[in-house]
Order: structure tokens, then C-alpha cells, then sequence
């Protein structure tokens, strides 16, 4: 099974508990969207010892993640990301690759 995977870093601009709270919810409505609409397999998301979060999403290829930038986004999706542009700081993509082990499963 070949999937693809990429890890992500956010900031929450003002990290008040009301803010992360906001944050899980548009980062779910996000997730839900990519598995919905482009065949995403999925995320999960971390928090640091700072409080930053981190999540790690996986897609069945990269050719399924890339073809993501063809994807023409619904409203509801447009709507997520401009509130999380208020909400936080640019996502940082800490790193991207295929999956080469699993110990998941």
C-alpha cells in the first residue's frame, strides 16, 4: 500500500483556550472537507509542549494530494480557510513523503 503523507505545524495567533478550541474545530472542518471532496484518508493533530499544534495527514498517493490543486473549493471550504487565516499564522509543512513502514495497522 503506497500512501502519502505530510506533516503540518500551526500557530494559533492568540492562544486563549477559546481560540484553540476554534482552531480543532476549522482544522476538523478542514480534514473532513479533504476526505470528502479529494480523497484524503484523514489527519491527526498534536499539540507541543508549547501549545503549538502539529498534525500529520495522509492521502492513498501523491498524485491524489497533488491532483488537490486542481480541485475547484466549495464555499463551505472557502469559508474555513478564511477564518483560520484570522485565526492563525501561515501553516509550515515540516515535511512530506511516501510511507515506506507501518506499525499502525
Amino acid at each position: 500500500m503506497s500512501l502519502y503523507c505530510i506533516v503540518y505545524r500551526f500557530k494559533v495567533c492568540n492562544p486563549t483556550p477559546e481560540n484553540c478550541a476554534r482552531f480543532i474545530a476549522l482544522w476538523s472542518g478542514v480534514t473532513d472537507y479533504f476526505k470528502r471532496e479529494c480523497g484524503a484518508l484523514g489527519s491527526r493533530l498534536h499539540t507541543e509542549d508549547d501549545g503549538v499544534f502539529f498534525a500529520y495527514a495522509q492521502w492513498p498517493s501523491k498524485e491524489v494530494y497533488d491532483a488537490t490543486d486542481a480541485h475547484e473549493p466549495k464555499r463551505e471550504f472557502l469559508a474555513l480557510r478564511v477564518e483560520w487565516a484570522e485565526l492563525c499564522e501561515p501553516t509550515e509543512v515540516i515535511s512530506a513523503g511516501e510511507m515506506v513502514a507501518d506499525l499502525f495497522i
